[in-house]
């Protein structure tokens, strides 16, 4: 028997009502570590195979809970197949609900859209359910099981219900799943002979720290709440950002120094570390869900536009958020003069810095704007990627007309994108429901050098309105001009922008445009630069580099400058005596030799 989609979606939820009754009233029953709801897949799309091994990886994570009674997890268990109920109440009985599946039998379609929605009853509401370890809050997860092919869930009957999964299926399981990560990780094990991946994938991904795990990772899954009371007793993490490895595993050591950790439990640690956010309390939640929804907005026609390109400025002073390397404006402060940035080493954390005059000061630029595309480092996309429509576009002329170029300024987990059109913002997807309306543009090619280009024109007349001082150093700073460039009597600047090898461009100019910070040039004595190849090898820079190297080093030996080495581009940070390959990313040592 077909009913509609409310209607289905009412009996449902009606459904998860009555099951968080149930939940409630065998409260003491339940453990008092973190709270887990197991989605089990029994479809005909299982097959025996992909049965042994959901038992396989089911067993192996009970088996490690059972290792650990003081962390005292709880489970449940959903089965979604011919039938979709709770199998299993939460517990930490762990025996029982081992065999809980040994009497199950495979078969039917795979509504896990109503398996989702079911998972309700056990999630709770706000803190109800939230665990501590350590200084860390964990909200119940939900772990699925399953080859990732939902079927129509509108069908009450199961042996009406077609064995084939459908785009629209898949449309109503990421809406579904996509509001419960919100709050909850959704972690998928794939099983089966033919597993969706990509449906998994994006489900796992669009949720509050879920991620795919392999049925030979199980094991090591289920050690993720023991490595997360390790991690929070960890001094540097809890005091820092957490992102940096090495003082991570320093201070572990320092901590645990009888302690023995797998190379897998290190990598935990790490990982939770990392992403520290994550686990912060429900209320800080609820609170940066509501601050998020105001994080994308333009509200300023005088700053840069959402999707810009940027740097640090000449009013830097935030150390190295920036981790010495580009950013994307993703946002303008509700407070005049300011803007919200990411940086391309360091996603996932967005900061706000001055453009402009606010209320505490006139005429401060924390950033500005550059000409240095996005290079992706094995991602799908990411903030201030170029895009022009793609092979799904069916949105007219939303672009401004096909050729032209957009910046990508959010990037949701589900597969959407929000990209910066000349006319203005809209999303699209990309990867969502398996369709593409965008590609990714050559950062090198010569409509995207155009593009960057505009971006930093529009940039140079908005930061003219507030300094001409300050537009005179911008257009040094970022193209290399000479003395005698100056404004036009209007007040409108003249900006010319350097082509060259960073470009792949036609022309070839002798050096690359990239100056950091501005200040006197006193005169100074020769000295040598040195870099490190991968061999060991300290290798002197040229003539014609070196000499661009002292120049910034004595105007401010915390500058950072961008030289060819062999016709690749790096970014020297001479205060960390490091330099960064702009295309791989790869970083080598540098030193300077008094000469």
């Amino acid at each position: 028997m077909a009913v509609g989609f409310r209607e289905s979606q009412e009996f449902w939820r009606e459904q998860a009502k009555f099951e968080a009754r149930v939940h409630h009233e065998l409260r003491n029953q339940q453990g008092k570590g973190p709270y887990n709801i197991f989605i089990i897949d029994t479809s005909s799309f299982i097959e025996k195979e992909g049965f042994a091994q959901l038992k396989e990886a089911f067993t192996a994570i009970i088996d490690e809970y059972s290792q650990h009674p003081d962390i005292d997890e709880n489970v449940a268990v959903i089965v979604c197949g011919r039938q979709t109920k709770f199998l299993r109440y939460y517990s930490n009985q762990y025996e029982d609900i081992k065999h809980c599946l040994d009497n199950v039998e495979i078969g039917g379609p795979c509504p896990l859209t109503a398996a989702f929605i079911l998972s309700q009853g056990g999630l709770g509401n706000g803190t109800n359910l939230e665990c501590e370890l350590g200084d860390f809050y964990v909200r119940p997860r939900i772990i699925l099981i399953s080859v990732g092919r939902p079927t129509d869930f509108s069908i009450i009957d199961a042996d009406l219900c077609p064995q084939m999964e459908t785009d629209e299926d898949k449309h109503r399981l990421l809406q579904q799943t996509q509001n419960v990560g919100r709050i909850h990780p959704i972690f998928c094990i794939p099983v089966g002979q033919n597993p969706d991946l990509t449906t998994l994938d994006f489900l796992s991904a669009q949720s509050q720290g879920g991620k795919i795990v392999h049925v030979s990772e199980a094991r090591q899954f289920a050690k993720y709440s023991k490595n997360m009371i390790t991690a929070s007793k960890l001094s540097f993490t809890i005091e820092n950002d957490g992102n940096d490895k090495e003082r991570i595993m320093t201070s572990l050591v320092c901590k645990f120094p009888d302690s023995e950790f797998s190379q897998m439990d290190l990598d935990d640690i790490f990982e939770i570390c990392s992403r520290k956010p994550l686990y912060c309390s429900y209320a800080d939640l609820l609170k940066e869900i509501e601050d998020e929804q105001e994080l994308y907005k333009e509200r300023d026609p005088n700053m840069p536009p959402l999707g810009s390109r940027v740097k640090r400025g000449r009013d830097w002073q935030w150390g190295d958020q920036d981790k010495y390397g580009p950013g994307t404006v993703i946002g303008h402060s509700k407070n005049a003069g300011w803007l919200h940035i990411e940086w391309d080493r360091n996603a996932g954390n967005s900061y706000h810095y001055r453009y402009g005059s606010n209320s505490r000061a006139k005429d401060k630029f924390d950033i500005m704007v550059c000409d240095e595309p996005r290079i992706l480092d094995n991602q799908f996309i990411a903030l201030g990627c170029l895009v022009t429509r793609g092979p799904d576009w069916q949105y007219g002329d939303q672009d401004g007309g096909a050729g032209n170029i957009g910046s990508v300024f959010q990037v949701a987990e589900n597969g959407i994108v929000h990209v910066r059109w000349q006319r203005g913002q809209k999303q699209y997807r990309f990867g969502y429901e398996g369709k593409m309306d965008l590609e990714i543009c050559d950062p090198f090619s010569k409509e995207s050098v155009e593009s960057l280009k505009v971006q930093m024109q529009k940039a140079a007349l908005n930061y003219a309105k507030e300094s001409k001082a300050g537009i005179v150093r911008v257009l040094k700073d970022v193209s290399g001009l000479n003395n005698d460039h100056h404004l036009e009597s209007t007040g409108k600047p003249v900006l010319f922008v350097t082509k060259g090898k960073y470009f792949k461009n036609d022309k070839l100019v002798e050096q690359p445009a990239d100056i950091e910070t501005d200040g006197p040039q006193p005169a100074g004595t020769t000295n040598q630069w040195f870099w490190k190849d991968e061999n060991g090898k300290w290798n002197a820079y040229s003539k014609e580099m070196n000499n661009r190297v002292n120049k910034y080093y004595r105007r401010d030996p915390k500058s950072t400058v961008v030289v060819t080495i062999y016709d690749q581009i790096y970014r020297v940070v001479m205060a960390k005596n490091i330099q960064i390959n702009i295309k791989t990313r790869e970083v080598f040592d540098v030193k300077f030799v008094e000469t």
